[in-house]
């Protein structure tokens, strides 16, 4: 038996080893899924992440050199743990953990954007980015910034999907593959020139504008020069240097964003500012300024300026406006519901001819329909409202994360279907 051909057998059988949960991804040259280890006893292990790429499209290579650096007792404090690479036929299989959390669209939209949020996320989201840059030489560019790769847990901050980073060639002219998402990534990462950390920097740019406002960047921010009642001018100016259409015109690293960030917020001082390179530990100890209150603030709560955090320096200090209840958006679904609510209220008192119920005692129609109106329908109608205020006042709702509200809901209006099904059986016929 060829060395070759053992070693596609023994990469076949890994992959037996793992039972697939779901899948998260699947596109042509990449499948990533949620996998359990099985062991020949029948015990699991688990969660995972694995994903598997086609050979030819030079994707998650960046993986196999930080499975190195783990390998050679190095920790990265932002990144995931890689715990095995190898080649299946033509795909390159990577095994990496799951990481827990919610990502950084769901934090933003949990607490609102706002220059505090921001003082105490960025900065992290720097260390993490610094950690590809400066741990690893020549640099990793990950090229693929954008909120729903940053996953936020209550004392970490992880970026995740190296899957088209690449590593930085001095020879190079261009990229070799051209990916991203078009919206974070600079407009050398799709042809015009190779990209380098000042890549990076960019998206950095562009995701510290999401956090002040949770909105996309756009063409039309852009025209503004990311100008925006949300953004103090001091960080505006910071934004608009780091997504600079030309790479020359940015910050020439992720540290020189960093500092000039802390500076604009106020977490340092201009003249006595120092930037030490990301230390490699242990994941999970406690970061200086990143596992401080932010990450652990009741959830649903308005994050509050303090003496260390300032909203920004020669910013006029002003109150952020709580989210309001009383929008178009709101106002329509109430009304949308008022109506439902009416037409069911008429049902019960006044049953019209031919109306299954019709028969039926007032107190039955009264459970029947309001259960159906409530159980029913509501969870639909409360998730189609907009629900930041809502959440601000009942911190257990804010604590919930989106997915599991969601999942919430259905599970009530399944109950509220069971529960109609079963006092239906009691309508008399005539």
């Amino acid at each position: 038996m060829t060395d070759e051909l053992a070693e596609h057998l023994n990469a076949l059988a890994r992959d037996d080893n793992y039972r697939v949960d779901s899948v998260l991804k699947d596109g042509a040259l990449e499948c990533t899924q949620r996998v359990f280890f099985t062991g020949t006893n029948g015990a699991e292990m688990g969660p995972f992440i694995r994903k598997s790429f086609d050979c030819d499209a030079g994707l998650g290579l960046a993986y196999e050199r930080l499975l190195a650096a783990q390998r050679a007792r190095r920790r990265f404090l932002h990144l995931p743990r890689v715990l095995d690479c190898y080649s299946a036929g033509e795909k390159r299989v990577v095994i990496m953990e799951y990481v827990p959390g919610e990502t950084l669209a769901d934090l933003v939209y949990r607490l609102d954007p706002s220059p505090e949020l921001a003082a105490r996320v960025f900065p992290q989201l720097c260390r993490a980015v610094r950690e590809l840059h400066e741990g690893f030489d020549p640099p990793i560019i990950h090229r693929d910034l954008k909120p729903s790769n940053v996953i936020i847990a209550d004392e970490s901050l992880t970026i995740i999907d190296l899957s088209i980073a690449r590593t930085y060639d001095d020879e190079a002219e261009d990229d070799t593959r051209h990916f991203g998402t078009r919206v974070y990534a600079p407009p050398e990462q799709f042809g015009y020139s190779q990209t380098d950390a000042r890549s990076d920097v960019y998206a950095l740019g562009l995701l510290l504008y999401f956090c002040l406002t949770e909105k996309t960047p756009d063409a039309q921010a852009r025209r503004r020069d990311f100008a925006s009642p949300l953004i103090p001018e001091p960080l505006r100016r910071v934004i608009a240097r780091a997504a600079a259409f030309d790479p020359a015109q940015r910050f020439p690293s992720v540290a020189e964003l960093q500092r000039a960030f802390e500076q604009a917020i106020g977490l340092v001082e201009p003249e006595t500012v120092t930037v030490e390179a990301p230390r490699t530990r242990a994941p999970r100890e406690k970061e200086p300024l990143a596992r401080e209150a932010a990450m652990r603030m009741p959830s649903g709560t308005e994050p509050r300026a303090s003496a260390q955090t300032p909203a920004c320096n020669n910013a006029p200090a002003r109150e952020r406006p709580a989210p309001a209840f009383i929008t178009v958006r709101n106002v329509a679904v109430l009304l949308v519901f008022g109506i439902f609510f009416a037409v069911v209220t008429e049902m019960i008192f006044a049953p019209r001819p031919g109306q299954i119920d019709e028969f039926a005692p007032l107190w039955l129609r009264l459970a029947s329909n309001y259960t159906l109106l409530f159980l029913l329908l509501g969870p639909a109608f409360y998730l189609a409202l907009d629900r930041r205020r809502i959440k601000e006042r009942f911190p257990r709702l804010g604590a919930c994360p989106p997915k599991r509200e969601r999942l919430l809901c259905l599970a009530i209006a399944a109950a509220g279907f069971v529960a109609v099904g079963i006092m239906s059986q009691f309508f008399p016929t005539s």
